[in-house]
């Protein structure tokens, strides 16, 4: 009897170890950040999928551009018509460049299984013509995996990584089978670039364009002392248009290709997506639902997950290398900036924690537990993240490095304090987490930000010259214009506005989380930044904020700096008579400074000295982010200045109705800025980071 209720005790602890061992999240397989499309597990052993593609030549010495890492000399047209990362995604190419051709590429994940992806890709000539296409599709496993392998055949890619176990990656048609399948296997220190294992193997010498259906011994490229597993594996198929592929990325053991319905399972996914999406946005209209949805789409097929290398750069010019670091963020575009950058993430997560507030509360704790813990530079998070091979391989070396003291302005603080209001629960119970994590960045923007000798006074530490005027990375307002000589006495009207804002938001924490002497130090911190503002940065003679030179002297420019306490809401809510307010309202209202009379705010008013000068970045661009920030913080002002409620519809309304246009038009999409006399969107596209705020404010939230 003893023996036998033994046994069954170690029968159910097996069973139970195997449960816990075994259950894995929504959000293990996930997009990859700076390929067209492609797949990756959330684990210390990537597994990566991806594809990739060109015109297929038969009787040419050459073949023609390989579409695989995103790039903006490709000169596709890439949109994401419907995405929720975690369950399912669409993208489209539009190639009228080379291939005359609209690739689709979709993925579903059962609605019961986290552990299994279907993939379908397809293509349809933009002409009368059909085209051969060569689309290749991948598996690799990462360098650091090994015990990993990735091994092609003609219909399947098969192997091992450490924490997916064994993975198959097959193939199915839904239409015409492919004219040609070839397939190679390879090592590769850099498997990441898939283009150039296929310039290597793919005999162009035979003028068959194929791969030649053989594992490659030999590491490719060949470096010393590396691991030389058979890391990746690759099938090519050649296409007639139109055609359709469909592949399942699964566990061998437990399959889901045998009996999967993708139609019916995307179709379902899709609709469970519109529905929540009217659930958080009621209040965008229906006509403009279509827009708002691909919007927001395209800013959730951004979701990634960086793993490896990590350097940071002190000032004595020492890099120390983390040799296993982790992000999980999104990224604000894939062909210029497939990477995490602090500010811009904080403007994501004010959408994210209103879709998926887990999702949010991961990605805050991933961000801050790259704070250095200890030291002088305790509590400093790197303004950009560049963290792992993949990464690396997208970014000049003298990159990789994060500048030690270099930081973007705490918008993450503003964002989490947000989500504490609308989600007091959880949020409460999440803020409590990582108080301590808050405390140490707050206190280092506190001692490193401040003007020696004047405690409650502060100034960006770096900073940059170009032209007359100089500029600073560390604001986020990259190249907005600033005194051109760095002096002691400068303090900065925008991040003198933000400490206000940070004391005021961790005094609300310390309350929140009963730390009474940290609020009382918060309190005071607050009242005496903001006195400083008021009484060192108002230029009475301008009648703006400005920054302040010390004596009475101002770097004179007119642009957001000059309304930042007012968009921030730090000027007092409770009376109709400050005299700044008006004065603020008149810049905001006038359309040969600020406003632009159809798309929003200029950074810079026409009229200023370094409007549109060495660019047209902040030095004039209608920013989406800041245009948001104004909007949310003048919404808490209408009750005492009347006049507010007409100025905030009109900016609203200009808004939703300029990116409307710019996204319909042809090559048009969501665009990193708008230009600050034509209102045309230009620069990066599409730039469904922050730009993508205006969802909140078609929402009015």
């Amino acid at each position: 009897m003893f023996k036998t209720n033994t046994s069954l005790f170690f029968v159910f602890v097996f069973f139970f170890l195997f449960l816990c061992n075994c259950e894995i999240e929504r959000d293990f397989i996930i997009p990859r950040a700076p390929v067209y499309f492609g797949l990756q597990t959330k684990a210390k052993t990537q597994l990566m999928t991806g594809f990739c593609f060109h015109e297929h030549l038969h009787s040419h010495g050459f073949f023609r551009k390989i579409r695989d890492v995103m790039k903006s000399s490709d000169k596709i047209d890439y949109y994401v018509p419907q995405a929720d990362s975690l369950n399912y995604g669409s993208v489209t190419l539009v190639d009228t460049y080379y291939l005359n051709t609209n690739i689709t590429m979709e993925y579903v994940k059962p609605s019961d299984r986290n552990d299994a992806v279907a993939i379908r890709i397809k293509g349809v000539s933009r002409t009368d013509k059909e085209y051969l296409v060569s689309v290749y599709s991948y598996a690799s496993v990462s360098v650091n995996d090994e015990s990993g392998l990735a091994e092609a055949s003609a219909e399947k890619i098969q192997g091992y990584n450490a924490d997916y176990k064994d993975f198959q990656l097959t193939s199915q048609y839904q239409s015409k089978l492919p004219v040609t399948t070839s397939y190679v296997s390879a090592h590769s220190d850099n498997p990441y670039r898939p283009s150039d294992l296929v310039s290597s193997h793919i005999g162009k010498h035979k003028h068959t364009y194929q791969l030649p259906n053989e594992t490659i011994t030999a590491q490719f490229p060949r470096q010393e002392n590396s691991n030389t597993n058979i890391n990746f594996g690759m099938i090519q198929k050649v296409f007639e248009t139109p055609f359709e592929w469909v592949l399942y990325l699964e566990p061998p053991s437990n399959p889901i290709s045998k009996d999967f319905d993708f139609d019916t399972q995307f179709d379902v996914a899709h609709r469970n997506f519109v529905a929540k999406f009217i659930s958080t946005f009621p209040h965008i209209d229906a006509a403009n639902r279509e827009f708002a949805q691909q919007t927001l789409s395209s800013l959730l097929f951004g979701l990634s997950y960086f793993r490896g290398e990590r350097m940071i750069q002190f000032p004595n010019k020492t890099i120390v290398t983390y040799h296993d670091a982790e992000l999980y963020s999104f990224i604000p575009n894939k062909p210029s900036f497939p990477r995490p950058f602090f500010w811009d993430e904080a403007f994501h997560e004010m959408l994210v924690f209103r879709w998926d507030y887990k999702l949010f509360m991961k990605i805050f704790k991933s961000w801050f537990d790259l704070q250095v813990n200890d030291g002088e530079w305790k509590g400093w998070i790197a303004r950009e993240q560049v963290i792992g091979k993949e990464a690396q391989s997208r970014c000049p070396e003298w990159a990789w490095a994060g500048q030690v003291g270099t930081m973007n302005p705490p918008i993450f603080f503003f964002t989490l304090h947000d989500f504490v209001m609308e989600h007091p629960s959880s949020g409460l119970s999440f803020l409590k987490k990582v108080y301590p994590q808050l405390k140490k960045t707050y206190d280092f923007y506190y001692n490193k930000c401040h003007i020696k000798g004047q405690p409650y006074a502060f100034k960006w530490p770096g900073r940059t010259y170009e032209g007359e005027f100089g500029g600073t990375l560390d604001s986020g307002m990259d190249d907005y214009p600033r005194y051109p000589q760095d002096i002691d006495t400068e303090v900065d009207g925008d991040l003198q506005s933000w400490m206000a804002l940070l004391s005021s938001t961790m005094r609300d924490f310390a309350y929140w989380t009963v730390n009474t002497e940290d609020y009382k130090t918060y309190v005071k911190n607050y009242e005496q930044t903001l006195s400083y503002l008021r009484s060192n940065n108002w230029n009475a003679n301008m009648q703006q904020y400005q920054d302040s030179l010390g004596n009475g002297k101002f770097s004179e420019h007119t642009g957001y700096i000059g309304v930042y306490p007012l968009c921030l809401g730090l000027e007092p809510h409770d009376t109709g008579n400050n005299p700044r307010i008006p004065q603020m309202l008149k810049l905001l209202n006038d359309t040969k400074k600020l406003l632009h009379p159809t798309a929003g705010w200029r950074s810079l008013s026409p009229d200023d000295s370094g409007f549109l000068l060495s660019g047209n970045y902040w030095r004039g661009a209608i920013w989406i982010n800041l245009n948001y920030l104004c909007l949310k913080g003048l919404k808490d002002y209408e009750d005492h200045y009347p006049e507010i409620k007409e100025l905030r519809s009109q900016v609203r309304q200009s808004i939703i109705s300029n990116m409307m246009k710019e996204y319909y038009k042809p090559h048009g999409g969501i665009f990193e800025v708008y230009m600050p006399l034509s209102g045309k969107g230009y620069f990066n596209v599409p730039f469904t980071g922050w730009s993508s705020l205006i969802l909140l404010i078609m929402e009015d939230i």
